[in-house]
């Protein structure tokens, strides 16, 4: 979940001298202030919501905890505990009393559990924040569990890896062979280990990148690749500079570090850059640079990708001003702009963009096929899950008549089963008549219930057991959309729920125990599934999950981040200003067990591009016509405000 862009090259890295003994025990980088300010400036806002066990979301920049007394030993120089405590003061101060760079210890709960860009981070993470007594093969040491124990722990532990008494098995001035992976299969290869710290990462990590971890940059390799040191040192030079030169303390000359650059780097997309010196510049002034040439005109904070930049490298140069101090320049780390391509599955309205995404998903035809009201979003947005447990492809319809476009896509699907969603009040009986003309050969059925609610039930029971289901609203659609595509993609059937009453009701328990669940994902906030409902499930013994955001939007990027953790190489991404599209698009996602993301009508929100570059999307359909998605290509893919 990291908030800056990710770097085009490790080629400074040096598996024997990852970072040197200065800049690993240099306590004086950052201030308790500047540390705070570097988590404020990492998570914009956090999650409203809870996590598995009921407690609300806290992110770092917010996180506060009572610390206790640690007696001075011959490797810190002791802590006195306090009430309330911050992450950054704890960090700060931990720091100072056992000689680690807070910057090290800024890093390692990035690498360890990406505390520091995380926005619905669970208690767990901060009980184990930085791995400390959490070998890979055995449970945690009780006595560091807790995020002041996992700091001070880990700083003082870093002190006795290089002292050198106790661990020596990669002692610095010496040769050895460092796994690349858990699996010795996977082999290892020679390390000159230059120095202490570099054998304290070691120590901690004991595994070195392979040659695909190093090529993938923050991405995945191959099966014998690990990423802690990678990403220690990726982390560090990415938001702090060199790992190897110490910089100038704080005085007339500025400490600068490379600026930060947010954006997903591609045409169309904006850029923005992020100053990093030490004290605060009264006056800083940019230049954005292409393949290392000024951009004329290019002297603002952010940058508009163009058509001209693909295929060139873009960095910006950040010059600081203060009264007293010598001027300061420091220079981003130089990125590649992507190619993504674009494309766009459409028809001339929402029944044919069903039909494209039908094509797309089912280019052999399908045996089964489910037919859903385009009227209406309730019946069909549980459909999509349903659809692909069945292996079956979704259509949208006009209540009374076929038209023409679908008509010939249910002859091209040939399939020997369709599935009405809706009684006769919904898809008529004349509708019924005519699909059995068109394809004769097709058993036909309906699926509903005595309204929205019932009809979501039969939907999810006809699919079949799952351990897991999510719940939305049926009073509006926005996060049903969301939980039809993640539940399409994941094969987990969507229920609907009076989201304001006080408890679940009998059906819908009765549902989930046929289904024989035992987990839950409410998707949306308390202001549309409520807290009592949501503790009404708990009480059934259900372990219960709430993805949600600020809006449909930020709630649809928790919700893809939470189904799609790792890359994410295609994404669809639909409106999410009403539901016919997206609906479609949900069905083509579960299909191809991708991310859907909602759009506005004329960019992407934050949050939806932030995931995009994370994720390391190079392909993107557009799911609807430019009615609804104003833009072709990359152009609909530009950051909102």
């Amino acid at each position: 979940m990291q908030s800056s862009i990710v770097k085009t090259s490790l080629a400074g890295f040096n598996a024997g001298n990852i970072i040197s003994d200065a800049v690993f025990t240099n306590k004086s980088t950052m201030t308790e202030a500047q540390i705070q300010s570097f988590f404020n400036s990492k998570v914009s806002k956090c999650v409203v919501g809870k996590d598995e066990n009921g407690k609300p979301f806290v992110c770092l920049k917010d996180f506060k905890i009572t610390s206790v007394n640690r007696q001075a030993d011959a490797y810190c120089s002791g802590y006195k505990g306090a009430a309330n405590e911050s992450a950054a003061r704890i960090i700060y101060r931990v720091a100072q009393a056992c000689n680690i760079n807070p910057q090290v210890l800024i890093v390692m709960l990035q690498k360890e559990q990406g505390l520091v860009t995380h926005v619905w981070p669970s208690a767990w993470r901060y009980n184990i924040a930085l791995g400390q007594g959490c070998p890979d093969t055995a449970p945690c040491d009780p006595n560091y569990i807790g995020f002041f124990h996992q700091i001070y722990g880990a700083a003082r532990q870093m002190q006795m890896y290089m002292e050198g008494r106790w661990f020596t098995w990669y002692a610095p001035g010496k040769t050895w062979g460092i796994l690349y992976h858990p699996n010795a299969s996977c082999g290892r290869g020679n390390v000159y280990v230059s120095n202490k710290a570099t054998a304290a990462l070691y120590y901690y990590t004991p595994y070195q990148p392979n040659a695909a971890a190093l090529r993938a940059n923050y991405g995945e390799g191959d099966r014998c690749s690990s990423y802690g040191n990678r990403n220690f040192y990726n982390y560090f030079t990415d938001w702090f500079g060199s790992t190897t030169a110490t910089p100038s303390p704080a005085g007339s000359t500025f400490t600068a570090n490379p600026p930060s650059v947010s954006g997903y780097v591609l045409p169309g997309q904006r850029l923005t850059a992020t100053p990093r010196f030490s004290p605060e510049p009264q006056s800083v002034t940019y230049q954005w640079l292409r393949d290392s040439q000024p951009i004329s005109g290019a002297t603002g904070a952010r940058y508009d990708v163009v058509a001209s930049d693909a295929g060139t490298t873009l960095s910006v140069k950040v010059t600081a001003k203060r009264s007293g101090y010598t001027d300061a320049t420091a220079e981003s780390t130089r990125y590649a702009v992507s190619s993504v391509t674009v494309d766009r599955a459409a028809g001339a309205d929402r029944e044919q963009t069903a039909v494209a995404a039908s094509q797309r998903a089912w280019p052999s035809g399908a045996s089964i096929v489910y037919l859903a009201t385009s009227r209406d979003f309730a019946d069909a947005l549980t459909t999509a899950p349903a659809a692909n447990r069945a292996g079956g492809a979704l259509l949208l319809t006009a209540p009374d008549a076929l038209s023409d476009a679908v008509e010939r896509e249910l002859k091209r699907l040939a399939p020997t089963r369709i599935t009405l969603l809706g009684g006769p009040a919904v898809l008529s009986d004349r509708l019924l008549e005519r699909v059995k003309t068109v394809v004769p050969a097709a058993s036909i059925s309906r699926l509903f219930g005595t309204d929205r609610y019932a009809t979501s039930r039969a939907v999810a029971e006809s699919t079949g057991s799952s351990d897991s289901v999510l719940v939305a609203t049926g009073s509006d659609f926005p996060d049903a959309l969301s939980a039809a595509a993640a539940g399409s993609s994941a094969r987990q059937p969507v229920l609907l729920v009076k989201g304001s009453s006080n408890a679940v009701d009998a059906d819908t328990r009765a549902t989930i125990a046929k289904l024989g669940a035992s987990k839950v994902t409410i998707v949306g906030g308390t202001g549309v599934v409520s807290s009592a409902l949501e503790g009404s499930l708990r009480s059934l013994g259900l372990t219960v999950t709430r993805l949600s955001g600020s809006d449909r939007y930020e709630t649809n990027v928790a919700v893809n981040r939470s189904y799609f953790p790792g890359s994410a190489l295609t994404a669809l991404i639909a409106s999410g200003n009403d539901f016919p599209d997206a609906l479609s698009a949900s069905a083509l996602a579960g299909r191809m067990a991708v991310p859907l993301l909602l759009s506005q009508r004329e960019c992407i929100r934050t949050g939806a591009a932030d995931f995009l570059r994370e994720r390391g999307t190079t392909r993107i359909t557009l799911v609807g016509g430019t009615g609804v998605l104003t833009k072709d290509g990359v152009e609909q893919l530009q950051q909102c405000g």
